[in-house]
């Protein structure tokens, strides 16, 4: 078992900066989990303090059970994929995957068919004699990869290791990346400022802010249910629209406009201020009627099989929050976005609307309507800590 839990885990640096703030976190054994979080959060400051080239400051780390706070580097049974690959120019392929067999003092013709076997297993083995200058970076990558696996160690760590490959290459070795660790079983952390791929490959995730954790939970669920508007503006292609509201009886006002409460928001005093939130892609574009929000088209961004419509709501008349306009966005199936400076509405899909507290940002948690993605993830999900 190499499950991983953190226990009010901190890591400050000389002079006073708190990289790593209490953390308080456990992953399960064989599960892939992902750190995700702008640059500057904390999330590579952690993965190092996992693998040991950190120290921890305070709190406990365990691997499997065992207390691995204060154990060198050398003796954690982790492997660790760096974003540059860290290897050794000088070296061939088959000594640069040896190498953590060498430090472990085998001799070099074991050290040689273990390299091979492993090698062959990424599809290497056409390449064993030649040096990292001549490998692509995909290749570059899938020794990395070789190394950390020739010594079978009970965690892998990943810091970004895709970040240096070009866009297809990215999603090849993304695949590739999933399906070897599902194939391997073995715990996996990977630390990423990609949340596509966060998204894509994690079973749950933790979105990291100023060395604290904002929330933990499949991906599914923080996309879906953010816990509050740091994630909500963090995740996905296009950031949450959050839009400034205040509850009038059974009905929100926005920019002097009455909209519809979400489905399955909690009870909110009359007259409190709120944040509705919704995804671009849950926003249509629908004729001016109750429950919309008039605009006009300010700039339309073209993703392909979908555009990205970006409205300019002008307040009404009766709006007591000043006359400052409001962007909303919505994403639109390609060839029926409108054209720019068009005049639209804009409407909330109900069912996948949520409503975040005004002053601390989070979630007001209710009940998610049936069939919600993510409905049935709301118990791994913490805002906070992640406990």
């Amino acid at each position: 078992m190499a499950d991983i839990r953190l226990d009010a885990l901190t890591k400050q640096y000389p002079g006073g900066t708190v990289a790593v703030n209490g953390l308080d976190l456990q992953i399960a054994d064989g599960e892939f989990f992902a750190l995700l979080g702008p640059s500057g959060c904390g999330k590579t400051t952690l993965l190092r303090t996992i693998a040991g080239l950190e120290n921890a400051t305070g709190g406990r780390l365990l691997i499997g059970g065992t207390d691995h706070t204060h154990t060198p580097a050398g003796k954690r049974d982790v492997a660790m994929v760096f974003q540059d690959y860290a290897l050794f120019p000088h070296m061939d392929v088959a000594d640069n995957i040896a190498y953590p067999l060498r430090i472990r003092g085998l001799k070099r013709a074991d050290r040689r068919a273990k390299a091979a076997e492993t090698g062959a297993g990424l599809g290497l083995s056409g390449l064993l004699e030649r040096r990292p200058g001549q490998l692509s970076g995909g290749q570059q990558q899938r020794v990395a990869l070789a190394r950390a696996m020739a010594c079978q160690p009970s965690v892998f760590l990943f810091d970004e290791p895709l970040s240096n490959l070009d866009a297809r290459l990215r999603l090849e070795a993304r695949t590739f990346l999933k399906r070897l660790q599902k194939e391997l079983a073995v715990t996996t952390i990977f630390v990423t400022h990609d949340q596509a791929e966060a998204l894509a490959m994690a079973d749950r995730m933790a979105v990291m802010d100023a060395g604290r954790i904002r929330q933990v939970g499949t991906p599914a669920e923080v996309f879906h249910r953010p816990a509050n508007t740091f994630v909500a503006n963090f995740i996905g292609s296009a950031p949450m629209n959050l839009l400034p509201s205040t509850v009038h009886g059974n009905s929100l006002r926005v920019a002097g406009r009455s909209l519809p409460l979400p489905d399955g928001a909690p009870p909110v005093a009359d007259g409190a201020a709120v944040i509705l939130g919704a995804r671009p892609e849950y926003v249509t574009i629908e004729p001016d009627g109750p429950g919309t929000l008039p605009g006009a088209v300010s700039i339309v961004e073209n993703l392909g099989a979908s555009a990205l419509v970006t409205v300019e709501v002008t307040p009404s008349g009766d709006d007591p929050d000043g006359a400052d306009p409001i962007l909303v966005q919505a994403m639109v199936a390609e060839g029926s976005e409108p054209a720019p400076g068009q005049r639209v509405s804009v409407a909330c899909q109900r069912d996948r609307a949520l409503l975040y507290d005004a002053e601390s940002g989070d979630l007001l948690e209710g009940e998610a309507p049936a069939g919600h993605p993510g409905a049935g993830d709301r118990a791994t999900s913490a805002s906070g800590q992640g406990r």
